[in-house]
């Protein structure tokens, strides 16, 4: 094959890719699309303590069920098999026992099936992990081909830099003439850590990693308060920075109200009184607005 040949599909390969991007949706967005109401996807990763997976993404999950998601590589490699496709494990097979300490009592005694199905990479896939309750109505499944692929694509934009400056570029620019930059740090810290007090999670490596996803769970739930041109981004240890864009100083207690109300589901009702939104300043320019988003 020509270099040219190559270059040009490689050109549209990239191209392919930059529209996929586009068009993919949000996890959160897609679970609600396909009628589910607690799901989740368990990522891998080794630590001083071993190797575990985690909850990297959920929906229709607390803080603390998030938490407890978190096992061992060595329980999921031996409870699932590795083919790309859809597990179930129901109630009426009396096969959920192995997964009782995965789950608070209530929520586990009232499981009906639990579907797993494992994506992207053979020898270390991710899980997809979807709940049914006995109360919930049947869960219809895509084909598990299908549902990989769109689980494959959320993995890989989720966290694409250059989708989300660009995303920051166009909104600061149209918030810069309404105002300067109002910056603001969303504390959650205290608030995460008494909704994980008591589960076991072997090492602080792999517990910093659950409180970024779950920090990254709340910044999904609030970004919706903050519509266009005002932008959140997910920092660290529990923090979510958030920049508005307004002639008038905000009311920053009610604003911290309404932001609370919206995470009572993720952290329980102690949020309205734990949530802080800390003032960080102004700023009246693009670069340190950006700047401020993405540093952590």
């Amino acid at each position: 094959m020509e270099t040219s040949e190559i270059s040009e599909k490689r050109g549209l390969l990239q191209k392919a890719q930059s529209v996929l991007a586009d068009v993919t949706p949000t996890f959160t967005n897609w679970s609600k699309r396909s009628g589910f109401i607690r799901a989740a996807i368990l990522s891998p990763c080794s630590t001083s303590e071993g190797d575990f997976y985690y909850a990297t993404d959920a929906y229709g999950l607390s803080a603390r069920e998030m938490a407890l998601l978190t096992e061992t590589k060595e329980f999921w490699m031996n409870t699932l098999s590795k083919a790309f496709e859809w597990q179930c494990f129901s109630r009426d097979f009396n096969e959920l026992d192995k997964f009782d300490g995965l789950f608070e009592d209530d929520i586990y005694n009232s499981i009906n099936k639990i579907f797993f199905l494992p994506f992207k990479n053979k020898e270390e896939p991710l899980i997809f992990v979807l709940i049914e309750l006995d109360d919930d109505d049947d869960i219809n499944l895509a084909p598990a081909s299908e549902a990989a692929v769109m689980l494959k694509n959320i993995v890989e934009f989720k966290n694409q830099e250059k989708k989300i400056l660009a995303k920051f570029d166009k909104n600061i620019d149209t918030g810069l003439g309404i105002s300067e930059s109002r910056l603001y740090i969303l504390s959650l810290k205290v608030c995460i850590e008494n909704n994980l007090a008591g589960v076991e999670i072997p090492g602080d490596e792999l517990k910093s990693l659950v409180v970024q996803s779950v920090t990254e769970a709340a910044q999904t739930i609030v970004a919706p308060l903050f519509r266009a041109p005002n932008c959140s981004n997910t920092g660290k240890n529990g923090e979510v920075k958030v920049v508005l864009f307004a002639k008038d100083e905000e009311d920053e207690q009610l604003l911290a109200y309404h932001v609370a109300r919206t995470l009572i589901g993720l952290l329980g009702t102690g949020a309205t009184k734990e949530t802080l939104l800390l003032s960080a300043g102004l700023c009246p320019n693009k670069k340190g607005t950006i700047d401020f988003l993405c540093q952590n």
